[in-house]
């Protein structure tokens, strides 16, 4: 059964990601209720799991949620300078109060989802 893919909101704001390796900081180019988009030259592997803590302002708080990285676009000028890249990280058992805190993030920032 095909499943709607959650509306994407084109929102900027840098964002941690620790690997269980080191952590790690970038720009959001999107996000949803589901997952991320994180640009960096140098993304992770798809399967790897990591900890995001997004550095949002005071109203919405600091919080932390489990993702797990899906797919990567590797940095190539020579083939793919029109595709951002990055990786794509789907967020794992996030719970009501992170669902919660995603929306009050969406709303503070007044942006209106990717068609």
């Amino acid at each position: 059964m095909f499943k709607a893919r959650a509306p994407r909101y084109p929102i900027r704001f840098q964002i941690v990601y620790d690997d269980d390796q080191g952590f790690m900081t970038g720009p959001v180019v999107d996000i949803s209720e589901s997952g991320v988009f994180i640009e960096t030259v140098m993304p992770l592997k798809p399967g790897v799991r990591v900890k995001l803590t997004p550095l949002l302002n005071d109203d919405v708080g600091l919080f932390e949620i489990e993702g797990e990285v899906v797919r990567k676009n590797d940095y190539d000028l020579d083939n793919h300078f029109d595709r951002t890249p990055g990786m794509g990280i789907r967020f794992l058992n996030a719970n009501d109060e992170q669902v919660e805190q995603l929306r009050q993030m969406f709303a503070a920032a007044q942006v209106k989802p990717k068609v």
